[in-house]
């Protein structure tokens, strides 16, 4: 084969090759840097007791972004229920004391972490600003954890599939969207995906209903960026 015919289809299969990737999962963000201001956030992730495909791969998608998003950051998997508690709320008392802004990222199943978090002095929770609940019919913890002070929270009001939502979210958020924008954009590339998966199964997953179940919804702060500003209203 001559040079410029394998140059040529070199090319072709590069641009079908990132046209799938980007159908199938999501656009490469070109230009990437992390949002300024790294030195005043802290974040803590915290996995649940969930099988060891799961685990590994909450961590190997979630981990690489917090390192280089946050001054500190800490991952933790659990065993069991009560697993990992105590130091859990060691390191969030201690990121609460030291840094500005703390993220907490519950990639768990439907949880109780809002008690765990209830037990940190006041004073250090009003460092706490987004919380982000992977947990089915977890929604309904937004105002606990607001009253807990936390500036913003993210989470599902049904038998959700979060972690597609949370596949696009981390994403932006981290890129420097505000949250408004990181949900919405988030939620509606989820629905771009569950009406794929509805076609490539026949039918067998009811897009809509799955939607429905699994849309993801913030309140308090929406303007919130990562970086610490905040857009108008």
């Amino acid at each position: 084969m001559r040079k410029p015919t394998a140059a040529v289809i070199t090319a072709l299969l590069t641009c079908v090759a990132y046209v799938a990737v980007v159908m199938l999962t999501d656009r490469i963000f070109c230009g990437w840097r992390v949002p300024p201001g790294s030195e005043h956030r802290a974040a803590l992730a915290i996995r649940d007791n969930v099988t060891p495909f799961q685990k590994w791969g909450s961590s190997q998608f979630t981990w690489p972004y917090l390192r280089v998003s946050y001054a500190a950051a800490w991952y933790f998997t659990q065993t069991n229920a009560d697993s990992s508690k105590e130091v859990f709320l060691k390191r969030l008392q201690e990121a609460l004391e030291r840094y500005r802004e703390v993220d907490l990222y519950l990639l768990a199943h439907h949880n109780h972490y809002v008690d765990w978090v209830a037990q940190v002095p006041a004073a250090a929770r009003s460092h706490l600003r987004l919380v982000y609940n992977t947990g089915c019919r977890d929604l309904k913890q937004g105002p606990k954890w607001l009253k807990l002070g936390a500036k913003a929270y993210v989470g599902h009001p049904g038998e959700s599939a979060s972690p597609v939502f949370y596949f696009y979210f981390l994403r932006r958020w981290t890129r420097g969207h505000t949250l408004g924008e990181a949900i919405d954009e988030s939620n509606r590339l989820m629905r771009l995906q569950l009406a794929r998966a509805e076609v490539c199964s026949f039918g067998k997953v009811p897009a809509a209903k799955v939607f429905e179940e699994s849309v993801a919804v913030g309140a308090g702060r929406l303007g919130l960026r990562l970086d610490g500003s905040e857009a108008s209203p």
